[in-house]
């Protein structure tokens, strides 16, 4: 085929979370956001990343995060102008021994989106993400200019779920009380207890609700009852639109929740979360949860900053003073406040989603 179909990508030589190796933009991030750069490194890829961002049309799948998990290639031959502005950021990568290459292709994927330097594609082949080389941190990027975060004390913003994301019509009790009648509360108050172990990943719910069941005569499907009463949260859309407003703005955007082991799943698999956020931190998965100072401890390892960099959102008073005990920002927020105090209280931190 021509030159006029051939296609380029400069990319490091490890697999990011899109399941691909990570394109030589990211790559010089990871590097700045683990504090590898000089001064003089970190000023060059935030001017080169404002030109770009300047110069260089914006696809369309950023503007939510890039949820469809698309990755871009030049075009052949690329322009003079952006050439030699990538290959100075090989030589960042270079100087930090961060093995990268060019790969080339026909046909890289499935064309998502294309401008007269760029296509992006979904890649018809993912792997599984790799350890990052021993001097990088594999932290979120987006395609927004990073000068105003990297200039912020807050780089990332992790967000409680049940009353901050989303919400349950009509409370836990709306679920319950058509099969518990007038014993709804004395059930969920059982339950409540029952759960907390499950919570930290010690332990499954189901054969406890299963007995909580018997014991209370209940008859309907186990699966069914679960389903009534734990599954009926519902994605509030003004919260989300703040997540992908911040993401769009260059902050990494996380999730840290306290979960038992099915409604995790339900989040990551029907409500699609992982798409959402960054990096997610479910009390189950983590071993520890809210308030407790280890599931606070665990997140940050996760998200691989000091807990300073990080704003937690959160409904609840107690949550919120354990997460400031470990060194993070944090501000209680609940739907019913409504999304301008949220943003109101983002502000605050100077972080901004609009």
């Amino acid at each position: 085929m021509g030159d006029e179909r051939r296609y380029l990508r400069v990319q490091a030589g490890y697999r990011g979370r899109l399941g691909v190796q990570v394109g030589v933009f990211v790559a010089v991030d990871h590097l700045r956001r683990a504090g590898r750069l000089s001064a003089e490194q970190a000023a060059l890829y935030l001017d080169i990343d404002d030109w770009f961002n300047e110069h260089l049309p914006n696809p369309g799948f950023y503007a939510d995060g890039n949820s469809a998990g698309a990755v871009t290639w030049f075009r052949h031959p690329i322009p003079d102008e952006m050439g030699w502005r990538v290959e100075q950021l090989t030589g960042i990568l270079r100087a930090h021994d961060v093995a990268f290459d060019t790969a080339w292709s026909d046909d890289p994927g499935t064309v998502v989106y294309e401008d007269e330097y760029q296509v992006g594609v979904i890649p018809y082949v993912r792997g599984n993400p790799d350890s990052p080389p021993e001097n990088v941190a594999l932290l979120p990027t987006t395609a927004g200019s990073k000068r105003d975060v990297a200039a912020s004390p807050i780089r990332h913003v992790l967000f409680d779920a049940d009353g901050v994301l989303q919400d349950m019509p009509g409370g836990w009790e709306a679920g319950a009380e058509p099969y518990l009648g007038e014993r709804t509360m004395e059930f969920l108050y059982r339950l409540y207890e029952e759960e907390l172990p499950s919570l930290a990943g010690q332990g499954e719910l189901l054969p406890l609700l299963a007995a909580a069941l018997t014991d209370f005569g209940v008859t309907a499907p186990l699966d069914e009852v679960y389903s009534a009463i734990w599954l009926r949260m519902e994605p509030v859309e003004q919260s989300f639109a703040i997540v992908r407003g911040l993401r769009r703005n260059g902050y990494g955007v996380h999730l840290g929740t306290n979960q038992e082991r099915n409604r995790a799943a339900h989040m990551r698999e029907v409500l699609g979360y992982d798409a959402l956020f960054d990096v997610s931190c479910y009390s189950c998965e983590l071993g520890a949860r809210k308030p407790d100072l280890a599931f606070f401890a665990g997140a940050a390892n996760r998200i691989g900053v000091d807990p300073a960099a990080i704003l937690f959102i959160d409904d609840s008073d107690r949550n919120v003073a354990a997460a400031r005990d470990v060194g993070f920002a944090a501000e209680q927020w609940v739907l019913t406040d409504g999304h301008d105090a949220l943003h109101a209280l983002l502000a605050k931190h100077g972080v901004a989603a609009t």
